[in-house]
């Protein structure tokens, strides 16, 4: 299981040449549960766009500062040890209703 490292993707329609560039969505940004995940739909999305009309970018982002988690996903906090000693990792995991 890795740590909460969800990523969020941002894409824009540029005009020729990549002088102007707008949000494609006015939507927000796509939320993914790991950079990974985001980084394969960013290249399918692009794929359709083969001339730079369209530019995306993945980023991490930390899902509890966002407030957002991709749809059926939920954050764990998983907490070893006691007192001082504990550490506590964050996890997000698929959460089945």
């Amino acid at each position: 299981m890795d740590p909460a490292t969800a990523a969020m993707m941002v894409l824009l329609s540029c005009s020729p040449g990549q002088a102007v560039c707008k949000p494609l969505d006015p939507s927000p940004a796509k939320t993914f549960v790991s950079l990974d995940e985001c980084r394969v739909a960013l290249a399918n999305r692009l794929a359709g766009a083969p001339n730079g009309e369209i530019v995306g970018r993945c980023s991490p982002v930390d899902p509890s500062a966002t407030g957002s988690l991709p749809a059926g996903y939920r954050t764990v906090v998983v907490t070893r040890g006691m007192g001082a000693n504990a550490v506590s990792s964050r996890y997000i995991v698929l959460h089945k209703d």
